[in-house]
């Protein structure tokens, strides 16, 4: 026991001193990470909220409906512009602009591990959401998620309980015709690996036993800490992955940083190229691939203006629209950029020798990664979440501007010229 103790302060301590400008390269540690994510943050906030309609959820999320003037596009169809709508973001999906949405995922069915059976699916069977992306040809995904290392132990030893949850989710999809799952499991253990697999190859074969036109996407980690992939093995039993691009920098950090690093950089360390480098020496075609991106971001309190300074306290993961109402709009404080990593960022003068550090994405810093994707021809861009940006229209005009029919072929004719 000692011998694990002092090889954990050890690990401790090298990752506290990696917190130097020097070098910022993640740790990948031999303890297994016990990674708090955005989607298991949010369960932990409104999982237990048991609103039965989304005028409460509305309330909850200040939700606004004011009416929303778009550019006019429909997105091309070599991309995959694919969103997570959250229950808690009840109707903000009236302001969508659904014809710039290939794909969209409901979130979620949140898995009882012992049983298999969902803790709730919010408002599936009911919301007009799902009838809106039909309406749209956008496609509908359910989302199933289990969160944490224990959770996920007990229901991968459980073949009880996956069939349970197999046969739960075969009849939700055809109760509202939708197109398929995206399974997100975070927090598995390098003792579960093998049984992840299995899960996977498992609820792939049984729902297109079902469905044959049903799709089974993946949810991968920015940095796979365990190594829990086995794509050799699962790939072929996989539609497509979406990639969480995000929190390299969050709640956990000691330092401040972007939440969405494109490059690797001395001061932050390896960014969004090298978390898609590591999936694809491991065997995913880039088509293959929707790279989540951020719509909220990360805010610390620090004695210090200079980025990447130490952390007093980790303050809030924002969404894109309080962003823009508290800091932007109202108090006009100035967007800077960071070209190293291609990152928005607010310094905010909090009292005498104390700050507030703010990084995000903006129309800014998505183009460049959006240009990134289409360059790399990358499967397609995700959003977490929809709705964190509602009652404003740059950021789906930014999807046009990128991804619609028209763009895109300028885009390459312009390659092409060059």
């Amino acid at each position: 026991m000692r011998v694990l103790l002092s090889s954990i302060v050890l690990l401790f301590l090298l990752y506290s001193c990696s917190g130097d400008k020097k070098d910022k390269t993640p740790l990948i540690e031999s303890v297994e990470k016990e990674f708090i994510s955005q989607g298991y943050l949010h369960e932990k906030t409104f999982g237990n909220l048991n609103y039965t309609d989304e005028k409460q959820w509305d309330s909850v999320s200040n939700i606004s409906h004011k009416q929303i003037i778009y550019k006019k596009g429909k997105v091309h169809s070599d991309y995959r512009t694919f969103g997570w709508h959250l229950y808690s973001n009840g109707s903000s999906y009236k302001n969508y602009n659904f014809s710039m949405l290939w794909g969209l995922s409901y979130f979620s069915y949140t898995i009882q591990p012992k049983t298999g059976n969902y803790k709730s699916i919010h408002q599936w069977k009911t919301t007009s959401l799902i009838d809106s992306c039909q309406v749209n040809d956008c496609k509908v995904f359910l989302t199933v998620s289990n969160f944490g290392s224990k959770n996920n132990s007990i229901f991968l030893q459980n073949t009880k309980a996956q069939n349970t949850l197999i046969d739960s989710l075969s009849s939700l999809l055809a109760y509202r015709n939708a197109d398929g799952v995206n399974i997100d499991f975070e927090g598995v253990s390098k003792k579960n690996k093998e049984s992840f697999s299995t899960f996977i190859i498992q609820i792939s074969k049984k729902l297109k036993q079902d469905n044959p036109n049903y799709m089974i996407s993946l949810c991968l980690y920015a940095i796979d800490w365990n190594n829990i992939f086995n794509i050799d093995t699962i790939n072929p039993y996989v539609d497509f992955y979406t990639l969480m691009g995000y929190d390299y920098y969050g709640s956990f950090s000691s330092s401040t940083g972007p939440v969405t690093p494109l490059k690797n950089s001395e001061i932050f360390g390896n960014g969004l190229e090298n978390s898609m480098s590591y999936y694809l020496n491991k065997g995913i075609h880039p088509k293959k691939l929707i790279v989540g991106l951020p719509y909220y971001g990360a805010e610390w309190y620090t004695k210090s203006q200079e980025i990447g300074a130490n952390v007093k306290e980790f303050k809030s993961h924002p969404p894109y629209r309080s962003i823009r109402e508290k800091y932007i709009d109202s108090l006009k404080i100035p967007i800077q950029f960071d070209k190293q990593t291609n990152s928005s960022f607010l310094i905010i003068e909090d009292s005498v020798n104390n700050y507030r550090q703010l990084f995000f994405e903006d129309k800014k810093s998505l183009s460049v990664k959006y240009d990134w994707i289409i360059k790399n021809k990358i499967g397609g861009v995700g959003i977490w979440a929809l709705g964190y940006d509602n009652g404003y229209a740059d950021l789906w005009d930014l999807l046009n501007e990128k991804f619609s029919q028209e763009k895109i072929e300028t885009f390459y004719n312009n390659l092409d010229e060059k």
